[in-house]
């Protein structure tokens, strides 16, 4: 019986993404330390509400300019473009689950590694049931 209501909570954690959310606000928190934890905690479930709402961004540790950061690092020649390898292991580095991913084309210009980040951490950091 008790192994049943583990599973159930197990589910129920999942399905609404509870986990996710936990994770996420931790990371926020951790990463802004603000001298009022609770506030910017309330705060962030607002933005999240808002964002939901809106269609705006959602609160996330990543912005446009550690994404270009990242594309830099994996070009420091500046060809303009990084292979589908660097491509891959960059979307697993910003915590991104790449197992039913299309397969990328072989090489990926910034602008469509901006647009593709910027999709999956929207995905990720919507931590909410869909």
């Amino acid at each position: 019986m008790a192994a049943g209501r583990v599973m159930e909570a197990e589910d129920y954690l999942r399905e609404h993404k509870i986990i996710d959310l936990v994770n996420n606000l931790t990371s926020l928190l951790l990463y802004h330390q603000p001298e009022r934890p609770q506030e910017f905690l309330i705060s962030q479930l607002e933005k999240l509400k808002l964002a939901r709402l809106a269609n705006l961004e959602y609160p996330c540790l990543f912005d446009e300019s550690n994404v270009e950061a990242v594309f830099g690092i994996l070009d420091p020649a500046g060809q303009g473009y990084i292979t589908r390898t660097q491509y891959t292991e960059a979307l697993k580095t910003l915590g991104i689950d790449i197992t039913n991913l299309p397969t990328p084309p072989e090489k990926i210009t910034m602008e469509v590694f901006k647009h593709d980040v910027r999709i999956h951490l929207k995905k990720m950091c919507a931590t909410f049931k869909a």
